[in-house]
């Protein structure tokens, strides 16, 4: 994009309609959530503001330029290195009196800002009325209303910042000085700022507030400017105060936001409690929240896509479409019109591109991912997630994370590689290294799952494939609790209300999340079939099966089984489509099919995640999470083994 561009940066509270602004103003798809932590990374696109071309960048989610998380952080330091044409600040117009604290702490960092209350539809609708005339005189800042869901308000919010960008203010300082500070935290604040000699983005006197709690990459700023930073965090702690710093500065903002509120927001007498309401309360209650949990899990995991996708859609397709239709007539047309045998080998019979590749990727994988996204997609854009991790924090304390872990964790059910790189929005490393051995260890991604719960459906090995697995998930939780510790973990989410999701949003984001998910998998799947037909035509896969014979003949699987696990490490759902076709066969009894789901499900974690994992947490986690998973994949399969070579439990199988 052009330098000479105005910068349009987009911030506010987690769930307030940042990322859905975002797209509204540019055109471009970005996953729009309703739990925090969606947006990890800086996302950038083009816009025209009244003719006008302009950058927009959407932020990760601010509470505080005091900055407690690693996302918080992100958004400090792009807004410290460079102050913007102008600053969005995005809010829920059901929590201005929350949400202020963060418009007072811009306005005091000298940004050029513009307030939007979004969501003022769901406002009108509890009975608030918002003078937002009132609150744009005082505090001399355009304030726009809107309803982002049903485009309400966007042509006036497009006006409004035109006509402030047009303004082309380069000015920053300290042009609003908040009147609540004390005497003794404004005056350190000032003398702190007066020490300070570089030029940046945010007024000193902002500066000087973040120094309260500063991360390395605030510090290494700050030192190239002025030198040593150093001499700065002396004169914050020359005087002590009262109070941890922090608090005394939310107190103060607060007051201050309650002051500038009187008469402009009115509240009916008694707020009528709506069904959605009644929902949340009672999805939030213990008892309550674990039945919504638990039909949850049931009617969307296991018999929407477990059900519905791995069994019926892909039957519909692998058996209906692919087995007796095109396979057929794609090796008719190869005998036909190829003379070449190796060239037929390549592109069609067992392990071609067409044949394989092409059928794997769209009819045993595409339709489960499909149904798992829809399904996500609603749960995510109702409001649920934030309210399982609420449910579930109590749990997830006991092996040393907290609830804010769930997100990820249900991630991982869609793909471990995208999860792993979610793990970010948790706060401490320790927490991160904690989850992602949780994600590479037990959580099946959500075509190996849908194709385990259709082959082990009807079955009692499905209890026992769901006992082992829950039971190495709580092993390697505990294990990582052990190895890393259990510090104190803060548990703050915010908990949006629930809403009835949107059909043409559904469809727009899990129609977003297969192309992106068609776009890794389809070369890599293609990749495999032309690996394994190099490997069939110089001998060496024989090789690879008799280097692991003594290994999977050991767990009771034939040798044949010996590629599936290749396959898994290649990716987890190329392996579950493995052991898919190697049970259509007829080469697998039940109990070799349960022996060879449970170690595939705790099998190394495929190449994609891998990799993932190295860049995120270093070679040496990586070897780690390797060598841990593959001792209890193998271990496990043999404790399998042992229970079906019983002749009562092998009855139950068969």
């Amino acid at each position: 994009m052009p330098k000479n561009w105005p910068q349009v940066i987009l911030v506010g509270h987690p769930n307030v309609g940042k990322s859905q602004l975002f797209n509204l103003l540019t055109g471009k798809q970005v996953l729009v959530s309703n739990y925090p932590g969606t947006t990890v990374e800086l996302t950038r696109g083009k816009a025209k503001l009244e003719g006008m071309e302009v950058e927009i960048i959407d932020s990760p989610g601010l509470y505080s330029l005091s900055a407690l998380s690693p996302e918080e952080q992100v958004t400090r330091l792009l807004l410290l290195k460079k102050r913007p044409a102008l600053v969005i600040q995005v809010m829920d117009a059901r929590n201005i009196q929350r949400m202020l604290s963060l418009t007072l702490e811009l306005k005091e960092a000298g940004l050029p800002l513009m307030l939007v209350l979004n969501m003022m539809d769901e406002a009108e609708a509890s009975g608030l009325k918002i003078d937002s005339a009132l609150l744009s005189r005082r505090l001399g800042t355009p304030v726009v209303c809107t309803a982002l869901v049903a485009r309400r308000g966007l042509k006036q919010l497009k006006r409004v910042a035109a006509a402030a960008l047009r303004q082309k203010s380069d000015k920053s300082g300290d042009a609003y000085v908040i009147p609540t500070y004390s005497p003794s935290l404004a005056n350190i604040l000032n003398k702190t700022a007066s020490c300070i000699k570089g030029c940046y983005g945010l007024s000193k006197v902002s500066i000087a507030a973040t120094l309260f709690n500063p991360d390395p990459a605030l510090l290494n700023t700050l030192k190239q400017k002025e030198g040593d930073s150093r001499a700065l965090l002396s004169v914050l702690k020359s005087r002590p105060l009262p109070e941890e710093p922090l608090l005394l500065l939310a107190g103060a903002r607060r007051r201050h936001a309650d002051t500038l509120l009187k008469g402009i927001i009115k509240a009916p007498l008694r707020e009528k409690e709506s069904l959605a309401d009644r929902i949340s309360r009672f999805l939030l209650h213990p008892a309550g929240g674990l039945l919504g949990l638990a039909l949850v899990m049931y009617f969307g995991f296991y018999r929407f896509v477990g059900g519905f996708g791995a069994g019926t859609l892909v039957e519909l397709l692998e058996e209906g479409l692919f087995a007796n239709l095109l396979a057929p007539r794609l090796n008719a047309w190869a005998e036909l019109c190829l003379p070449w045998p190796w060239l037929r080998e390549l592109l069609v019979m067992d392990y071609g591109i067409l044949t394989l590749g092409f059928r794997y990727t769209f009819a045993i994988i595409l339709p489960i991912m499909t149904t798992f996204f829809l399904f996500f997609s609603l749960i995510e854009d109702s409001g649920y997630l934030p309210r399982a991790a609420y449910l579930l924090n109590h749990l997830m304390e006991k092996i040393g994370l907290n609830g804010k872990a769930v997100i990820p964790l249900i991630l991982g059910l869609g793909c471990g590689t995208l999860a792993v790189m979610v793990t970010r929005t948790l706060e401490t490393r320790r927490e991160r290294l904690h989850a992602a051995l949780l994600l590479s260890l037990a959580v099946p991604c959500s075509a190996q799952l849908g194709l385990i719960l259709a082959l082990l459906a009807q079955s009692a090995g499905l209890g026992i494939w769901l006992g082992l697995v829950l039971f190495s998930f709580v092993g390697a939780a505990l294990f990582g609790k052990f190895f890393w510790g259990n510090g104190e973990i803060p548990f703050c989410l915010e908990i949006p209300p629930l809403r009835l999701p949107r059909l043409g949003a559904i469809l727009r984001k899990t129609g977003a999340r297969l192309r992106w998910y068609l776009r890794e998998i389809l070369p890599l799947f293609v990749g495999i079939s032309v690996l394994m037909w190099a490997l069939r035509l110089s001998g060496l896969i024989d090789r690879i099966i008799m280097s692991v014979r003594l290994l999977v003949n050991s767990i009771g699987l034939p040798a044949e089984t010996s590629l599936i696990f290749v396959f898994g490490f290649l990716r987890r759902d190329y392996g579950a489509a493995g052991l898919f076709d190697l049970t259509r066969s007829g080469l697998l009894n039940r109990g070799q099919v349960l022996i060879a789901a449970v170690v595939l499900t705790l099998f190394l974690p495929c190449v994609a995640q891998f990799i993932v994992l190295i860049r995120e947490h270093g070679l040496g986690f990586a070897a780690l999470v390797a060598g841990l998973t593959a001792a209890i994949a193998w271990m496990a399969g043999y404790f399998v083994y042992l229970l079906v070579s019983n002749p009562f439990l092998a009855q139950l199988l068969s």
